[in-house]
């Protein structure tokens, strides 16, 4: 599957000129706005609250209440979090669907949340795998 660098930094908030895979990863090297974490989170949590919860579980409440642009590695994480639900949009059609998604455990990640599994890189991958054998309807 391919990834929309255009989508992607639609969901986060970004400049439309965000629409290459080099751009994305210069924005990423320079740091996100904070506010690109808000708005995958609170794409991805219906409720205030635990959009807050997940923005904290990416980047610790202390250090974001001190920062107004993310480093790399957090810019990274918040990105990872936008490519998934991107590509759960392509998969069901429908940021609700997405969501719902997101948050359901799956049997294929061992009965845990996307959400969850996404925390790494490698657990990122396999929740790709996952909505990739979706895609193309190969069981999963």
């Amino acid at each position: 599957m391919r990834y929309d660098p255009i989508r992607i930094g639609q969901i986060l908030g970004l400049s439309p000129r965000t629409s290459t895979y080099s751009v994305m990863e210069a924005a990423i090297r320079a740091g996100f706005p904070k506010a690109a974490l808000y708005n995958v989170t609170n794409l991805i949590e219906s409720e205030p609250g635990n959009a807050r919860e997940l923005a904290y579980a990416v980047v610790p409440k202390s250090t974001l209440s001190r920062r107004e642009t993310l480093t790399p590695e957090q810019s990274e994480r918040t990105e990872r979090l936008a490519r998934l639900f991107a590509q759960a949009e392509q998969v069901f059609g429908d940021a609700n669907d997405a969501r719902d998604f997101m948050h359901r455990a799956h049997p294929e990640l061992e009965g845990r949340r996307p959400l969850d599994v996404a925390a790494t890189e490698l657990g990122a991958r396999n929740v790709e795998r996952v909505l990739t054998a979706a895609e193309f309807g190969l069981p999963v």
